[in-house]
């Protein structure tokens, strides 16, 4: 009896030995997986595993213990952390593509964004993207941000489906709507909106004249196309997101026909008229080019490929070729390749050169060319002659008198 009482005695200690060992270990594990960096964790498979530990930790911690109630705190972040990290790894592939209301999201990084982490912030939400911590996608077509769970809730539209329906330029300066004729709510996601109140006053956007929520409406600045075609205005102008994606989408579009909408433009902004009459020259010497093989070859036309409008009318602008015009950097550009241009047809070319005119009143020599300042054009028969022959002699064009004379 005596031996049984010691035997059972015994294992009663040494189960307590073992229950001691396993304590010990579960709070050594506790201590590792506290101090561990739970965002450093990028694979599914590391957090997966952390995560069976830290249940497996927190079952062999006594109910009640400052020990446990950090490990269940973990087990929270680590389960967020996975859900990140699955997402993650669904867009990560650039071939992935998230499209919603045909905004087409890609996850981005740090160096594939081109603004400071401290500075972006959801589109959807309105808050801060903690980047590497939380993921970030960006629209391929207009830059909408937005966190990775927050991409099912965006409700703006992709401002790249208006540009490609309908690219045009609302024409008048802030046509203000009343907040009546919006029924009081916003003009994007309809929340309600009311002066008398004070978290969510109503935000008007400069460009289409309609009132936003602080969600929709930011307070970003942008150049309004209605104000620099009539004004000559390039003063930024507060508009809510959406119309400023959309104005950044259709900068670079050439849909604007100064000469009909204020052609008395011209008249005052002497950088404008001097860019008219290069563009009018390069309408010109495209005929030349395009019938020189040498200047096919050297692909001369390709000069101004960053502008194809330049050589295809002479008439319309877009906003991007106006802000440059105001900031002095079109002048240069143009002057050099005008020069490029004008060298070769009348300096290096000989067929280009072939291709000259002789003055109709003087018959003199060198050959004169249509785009030269010194030189006029008959309007009608497009007869070309020098300037200082026509004040001279002031006379009609020759050959529209003789084929009058003649008829």
């Amino acid at each position: 009896m005596c031996f049984v009482g010691n035997f059972f005695l015994f294992n009663i200690f040494f189960l307590k030995f073992i229950d001691s060992i396993a304590l010990i270990n579960a709070y050594r594990l506790t201590q590792i997986l506290c101090k561990s960096n739970i965002w450093n964790m990028g694979k599914v498979v590391e957090i997966q595993l952390a995560i069976d530990n830290c249940k497996e930790s927190i079952l062999a911690l006594k109910e009640t213990s400052e020990e446990k109630r950090c490990l269940v705190q973990r087990l929270v972040k680590l389960r967020l952390r996975l859900q990140e990290v699955q997402e993650l790894e669904i867009y990560m592939d650039p071939k992935q593509v998230k499209v919603v209301q045909n905004h087409k999201f890609v996850c981005q990084t740090v160096t594939q964004l081109r603004f400071q982490a401290s500075q972006i912030y959801c589109e959807t939400c309105t808050s801060l993207i903690w980047i590497p911590v939380q993921s970030c996608f960006a629209c391929l077509e207009c830059e909408y941000i937005s966190h990775g769970q927050c991409l099912n809730s965006v409700k703006r539209i992709c401002a790249s489906v208006m540009v490609k329906e309908n690219p045009t330029y609302i024409m008048e300066i802030c046509p203000e709507k009343s907040l009546g004729n919006q029924n009081y709510r916003c003009a994007e996601c309809k929340g309600g909106i009311l002066f008398s109140t004070t978290l969510n006053q109503p935000l008007l956007c400069d460009y289409s004249g309609e009132y936003f929520c602080n969600e929709c409406h930011w307070g970003s600045l942008s150049v309004i196309p209605s104000r620099v075609v009539l004004n000559w205005d390039f003063q930024g102008y507060p508009v809510s997101q959406g119309s400023k994606q959309y104005l950044n989408l259709m900068k670079k579009k050439s849909i604007i026909n100064l000469e009909s909408i204020n052609p008395k433009l011209f008249s005052f902004v002497e950088e404008l008229a001097y860019v008219k009459r290069l563009r009018n020259n390069f309408m010109i010497m495209k005929e030349y080019i395009l019938s020189c093989k040498e200047a096919l070859e050297a692909k001369l036309l390709r000069l101004l490929e960053d502008r194809q409008h330049f050589v295809e009318n002479s008439d319309y602008y877009s906003v991007q070729d106006l802000i440059d015009i105001y900031n002095n950097d079109m002048l240069s550009y143009l002057d050099a390749i005008h020069s490029q241009f004008f060298r070769h047809i009348t300096q290096d070319c000989l067929g280009c050169r072939g291709k000259g005119h002789v003055c109709r009143l003087c018959g003199q020599l060198p050959e004169v060319f249509p785009f030269e300042l010194s030189v006029s054009q008959c309007e009608n028969c497009r007869s070309v002659f020098h300037r200082h022959c026509c004040e001279k002699k002031g006379i009609v064009c020759p050959k529209c008198a003789k084929d009058k004379f003649v008829n």
